[in-house]
């Protein structure tokens, strides 16, 4: 008897840190809930799913979903304006309770943070002036290629570009922007939709969409460990996926249909 109980003392001591650290993580919903306020890292300055309007007022694709969100959970918004290259680090840093602001699913990105199921879809594409001759990936050859650093377009594009491809990196997308029309670089690497809104928005510079680099999917990222909020905003992402609410803001703010989600 005496065995058994020193054999269940040394199992329950070594599960000790492991219940703690799981019991840590397991209050990050509880706090919320308790604080009565969620604080979610945004974008404003990529459209459509984050932009400042008229007002000054955050407004977008991802706006409207944070803005559900903690509408849901019956908690206040403190939104935590952010470039691309700080999403993830605002969460794990602690400054953010999650991130929703067009975070595409990657394996790189799994490293370092737990990601919701998708709640969205975009397509990375290469835009430039119309007369431009960029039909391919081998037409970037001998170009400048303009991309925001910490996104998807980052990942994506200096792999498929020649060598002698110039890429040049830019801190946040307002710059790339500034860039593209302002003729600073040839063409430049960003979402479908930014680069419609950029061509509706400046019609003289007769920009296009040349050709799709990759379709990805975007969701929400947690902390890892924070196993309580990810299965709550899964539970959220489910419920509203079969409601229509992501299907309805999808298409107001890009005046697309939103394609199939999978569930990871």
């Amino acid at each position: 008897m005496k065995k058994l109980i020193a054999t269940a003392l040394a199992l329950l001591f070594c599960a000790a840190p492991l219940l703690g650290t799981g019991a840590a993580h397991a209050q990050t919903l509880d706090r919320i809930l308790k604080d009565k306020k969620i604080r979610v890292a945004v974008e404003v300055d990529s459209p459509p799913f984050g932009v400042l309007d008229t007002s000054g007022e955050p407004d977008g694709l991802e706006i409207a979903a944070v803005r559900q969100l903690a509408k849901d959970l019956g908690v206040a918004l403190e939104m935590v304006q952010v470039t691309a290259p700080a999403r993830i680090p605002a969460v794990l840093s602690g400054r953010a309770d999650v991130a929703i602001a067009s975070l595409s699913v990657t394996l790189d990105r799994a490293k370092t943070v737990a990601f919701a199921n998708p709640h969205g879809a975009l397509t990375i594409v290469i835009t430039a002036p119309a007369g431009t001759k960029i039909a391919s990936a081998a037409d970037l050859s001998g170009k400048r290629i303009g991309l925001t650093r910490g996104t998807l377009e980052e990942a994506t594009v200096p792999k498929i570009a020649p060598k002698d491809c110039e890429i040049v990196f830019f801190d946040d997308i307002s710059a790339t922007i500034q860039a593209l029309v302002s003729g600073q670089v040839d063409g430049a690497g960003m979402s479908g939709f930014a680069a419609k809104a950029i061509a509706d928005k400046n019609p003289d510079k007769h920009l296009e969409s040349k050709f799709t680099v990759t379709t990805a999917y975007y969701a929400a990222v947690v902390r890892p460990g924070d196993w309580d909020l990810l299965h709550w905003i899964n539970t959220w992402v489910f419920l509203h996926k079969r409601d229509g609410f992501f299907a309805g803001i999808y298409e107001k703010y890009t005046g697309l249909k939103l394609p199939e989600l999978p569930t990871m």
